[in-house]
């Protein structure tokens, strides 16, 4: 079945990770180069843990730059980072933004 898989999209697969929806999320919260440069460390980090192979990788960069904007002092853009990801009917995202954490230790 993945031959076929991989045939059908000449073989032209990637893995998804946080950083392919980071821009989204960026955008959603109007973020500035500040946040934008935390938030890409943040989700880079954030693969040292395994623990977030178990949530979507979108939902991990709703979370790393909702992280990135509360570090920064921009916690009107958190909250259009949560709604935006609220739209996206995933409910995981307070769970994930608990199991991240430990990154605002690493916060500079």
């Amino acid at each position: 079945m993945e031959w076929l898989v991989q045939e059908v999209l000449n073989f032209k697969c990637f893995v998804t990770t946080p950083h392919h929806f980071l821009w989204f999320y960026l955008k959603a919260a109007n973020a500035d180069d500040s946040v934008a440069d935390l938030a890409n460390h943040l989700a880079f980090l954030s693969l040292e843990n395994p623990k977030q192979l178990s949530f979507w990788p979108s939902t991990v960069a709703a979370a790393v730059v909702a992280l990135a904007c509360l570090a920064t002092g921009k916690e009107p853009s958190c909250h259009l980072v949560m709604e935006t990801h609220m739209r996206t009917q995933d409910d995981d995202l307070p769970e994930c933004l608990m199991s991240l954490e430990w990154l605002i230790e690493c916060v500079p």
